[in-house]
Formats: C-alpha cells, sequence, structure tokens
C-alpha cells in the first residue's frame, strides 16, 4: 500500500488569552483557546479528504497548521515531497521552510479580499512564480496564460482588476495562482461558500476536472455537507477543535455514528444520492441526540472523542478527572430512551475549548 501524501498526528494549538497589566503597560496571561485539539488524519496521494463542520470548530486553523501559516502547539506534519521520504513540516524553518512552499499551496475562502486590488490580474497569476525564480519574464508570462486557459479565462483579461470580475470569476483567478508552482498538495479553504448555487457548481466541476488531469491531492474544508458529498472521498467531521468522526463517504452519509453528525445530516437535503430513502433524522432519533446531550451536560466533562466507534464498544479513558460512565439502552442515566444501536451511545463530546485561571 503506498504511503500518504500527507500524515498529521496528535496536531495541536493553543492561543493565549492576554489582559493589560500594571495600568497596561504590560499584559498577563489569563487562560487559553483550545483552538484545535488531538487531530490526526492521512491524504492519500490523488485523493480528497473533506474537513466538515460548523464555523468555529477550527477547520481552517487546522488547515493553516498544515501550511504551517502557523506553528503548532504540538503534533507531527508529515509530508512526502514528490512521492520521496517523509519531511517533518512542523520543524521547517527559513530556507527549508519556503522550499516546501511551492508543494502546498491554497485556495482562499473570500475571493473579494484575497486579490490584491491594485494589480493586475496577470501579476496576480504570476506573483508566486517571480517570488520563487520560476523562469525569466518571458517564461512567467505564457505560464500565466496557460494558467488562465486551465480555469477557463480569457487571456485578454490579463491587464483587468479584480474589481473588473464577478465573484466566480475571482475565485477561478485564486484557483490559478494557486497552481502556478504546480503543487502537490492543495488545502481548499471553503473556496465556494461565498458564491451563489450556480456558480458553485462551476467552480467545483472545474476543481474536480484539474485533480484528473494534473493528479492533484485536495484537502477540502466546508461546512456544506452537500459539497462535500460531490467532492470528497473520505470526510473528516470536525467538532470543537477535535475530529469526532471520519469514514469514507459512502459510510457516513449511510450509517453515521456521532450525535454530532446526525444533526449534520438532519440540517441538510435528505437524499444524497446513495439510494437511502431518508437520511434524515426521525423525531424520535432527535429526541434521542438532545437527551443525549443533556445527560452529557448534567454529568460534567467526558474525555476525549472518539474518531470513529468500533464494535467491540469500550470507551478508553485517558483523564482521571473525567466521569466513567458507559450509557445503555433503556438505562436511567439514558432517561429510559430507547436508543438506536447501544455503540452510537459509547461516544462523547469533546472538553470546553477555553480555560480561563
Amino acid at each position: 500500500m503506498p504511503e500518504p501524501l500527507l500524515e498529521v498526528r496528535d496536531l495541536t494549538k493553543h492561543f493565549p488569552l492576554f489582559q493589560p497589566w500594571l495600568a497596561g503597560l504590560a499584559r498577563r496571561q489569563v487562560g487559553t483557546v483550545i483552538a484545535v485539539e488531538g487531530v490526526s488524519f492521512d491524504i492519500a496521494k490523488g485523493e480528497t479528504l473533506g474537513l466538515v463542520g460548523e464555523s468555529g470548530c477550527g477547520k481552517t486553523t487546522t488547515a493553516r497548521l498544515v501550511l504551517r501559516a502557523l506553528t503548532p502547539t504540538r503534533g507531527q506534519i508529515l509530508f512526502r515531497v514528490g512521492g520521496g521520504q517523509a519531511v517533518r513540516v512542523d520543524l521547517l524553518k527559513g530556507r527549508a521552510l519556503r522550499a516546501l512552499r511551492p508543494h502546498i499551496q491554497m485556495i482562499f475562502q473570500d475571493p473579494f479580499s484575497s486579490l490584491n486590488p491594485r494589480m493586475p490580474v496577470g501579476e496576480i497569476i504570476g506573483e508566486p512564480l517571480h517570488i520563487h525564480g520560476r523562469g525569466s519574464r518571458e517564461e512567467i508570462q505564457e505560464r500565466v496564460k496557460v494558467l488562465m486557459g486551465m480555469v477557463g479565462l480569457n487571456v485578454q483579461y490579463l491587464r483587468r482588476y479584480p474589481h473588473s470580475f464577478s465573484g466566480g470569476q475571482r475565485q477561478r483567478i485564486g484557483i490559478a495562482r494557486a497552481l502556478a508552482l504546480n503543487p502537490e498538495l492543495v488545502v481548499c479553504d471553503e473556496p465556494v461558500s461565498a458564491l451563489d448555487v450556480s456558480i458553485q457548481a462551476q467552480v467545483l466541476n472545474l476543481l474536480k476536472d484539474l485533480q484528473t488531469e494534473l493528479g492533484l491531492t485536495y484537502l477540502f474544508i466546508s461546512h456544506n455537507l452537500a459539497v462535500i458529498d460531490y467532492v470528497a472521498d473520505r470526510i473528516a467531521v470536525m467538532y470543537a477543535g477535535r475530529i469526532v468522526e471520519m469514514a469514507s463517504k459512502r459510510q457516513l452519509f449511510e450509517r453515521p455514528l456521532h450525535p454530532y453528525t446526525e444533526t449534520l445530516l438532519a440540517a441538510v437535503l435528505r437524499d444524497f444520492g446513495w439510494g437511502a430513502a431518508d437520511r434524515s433524522l426521525d423525531s424520535a432519533e432527535l429526541q434521542a441526540v438532545r437527551k443525549f446531550r443533556e445527560v452529557l451536560a448534567e454529568l460534567g466533562t467526558l474525555d476525549e472523542v472518539l474518531p470513529r466507534l468500533n464494535f467491540a464498544g469500550v470507551l478508553r479513558h485517558v483523564s482521571e478527572l473525567t466521569l466513567q460512565t458507559r450509557f445503555e439502552p433503556e438505562s436511567p442515566a439514558a432517561g429510559g430512551v430507547n436508543w438506536w444501536p447501544s455503540l452510537r451511545l459509547w461516544v462523547c463530546l469533546p472538553p470546553p475549548r477555553s480555560s480561563i485561571n
């Protein structure tokens, strides 16, 4: 079995909270925001991993950690450049980190603020080539024209400025810029969330065609399960800074295990194209999910979320301070609710995302 292109192990990012001290002359740390905690996943070459979750759950922070736009608090990020030996991205600095940049690129969420309004489109797309010294001025101009054609833009627009383009055209410019250096991994941070539905379909089709043509690997971030269903091979569900469930697309949509995944599915269209008559939760299941959360809230903080449950049905507790309780169907702790498979109950929610001293 080939080695994965990207491996992320126990990736964690904490942001310190400060408050003014000594009449504003200094500041002191009063707490920590847990943005990402213990995230682990792999992405194979040519694969699309969808990272889905609500706003503020840590998806973009995870993407920036993978790109090393942020330095992780702890954890490992392994990337195989050209399919060779794995490189510890989290340890790279200076020139070594700069040399890695062409291999991992990003498509940003906002097609308006991500483009410099004072630069024409040709310079925006060619800027990565200039920064990394990829060819002469004439060679860069030819490469820019090729990239414009790849994303479906007329080369006559090279001297136009971003304000002259629609939102979908601006996102195509961002895609062309991301592909300028022939990256192996492209991080797509909600690339269609700011576009209307018809333009979303065009951009998604473009990304899939480019993946087939160039052999790209995507880490695709979105809060829209319908979009993730269309583009992803595997899906990781993120909640409160942790991955609570990871599975193939078909397995996750047909048989989700975590209550949070169930609520996400209940909020979108019912048919995901897998032949299931109805993937939305009925009233009894929704009542069970709500009751489960109420019970957890009463019991206090439980330990880490299991990314995917197994049929052994054993919770691995890592903290002696957490309450170790196992819920069974029809048990008093569950309030007499007839839960669907009992294995789904052996899931716990993550701890609070911030702590104040």
